[in-house]
Parts: structure tokens; sequence; C-alpha cells
């Protein structure tokens, strides 16, 4: 939000919109990929999230076992990716 408001304080001209136009639906669908909770998607948005460190495998308790495995996989997979 700060950097959409910087962009946007640094507009003298009309035309220079659509800059702040285009980064704003960049980061809409970056926000929407991140964060897609259709039920065919949660293994790889909670493996993401646990990667990044925005939630903990405690906040995840209740979820089967097998389910956890695989998004303690997939983070793993992710941190080691990101690390190369």
């Amino acid at each position: 939000m700060q950097k959409a408001k910087q962009m946007a304080n640094r507009i003298k001209v009309p035309a220079n919109v659509w800059e702040l136009e285009r980064y704003l639906t960049q980061r809409r669908k970056d926000i929407d990929r991140k964060y897609d909770f259709r039920s065919s998607r949660l293994i790889q948005v909670f493996g993401v999230l646990l990667c990044e460190g925005r939630i903990s495998e405690e906040e995840l308790r209740g979820l089967r076992e097998d389910k956890m495995k695989s998004i303690r996989s997939f983070a793993k997979f992710l941190a080691k990716d990101r690390a190369a």
C-alpha cells in the first residue's frame, strides 16, 4: 500500500496514472494467485505461507497428517528453490 501511495504522489500528468494502474493490476494478480483458496490449491497455498513464515504448523493443527506432510514437503521444496 505504501508503494502505491508513493507512486500516486509522484503522478504529475494524467497519463502517468496508467503506470499506477499496471502496478496495482499486477499486485492484485499476485495476491489472487498467492491466496487461491480453492480446495484443489490449498496444499500449495499453505505451503507458500508456511515457507514465507506467514503461518506456522501450529496454526494448521487439525489437518490430517497426510495433508500436513504434503504442505511441509511443498514448503521445503520452495525454500530449496529460493535458496538456489
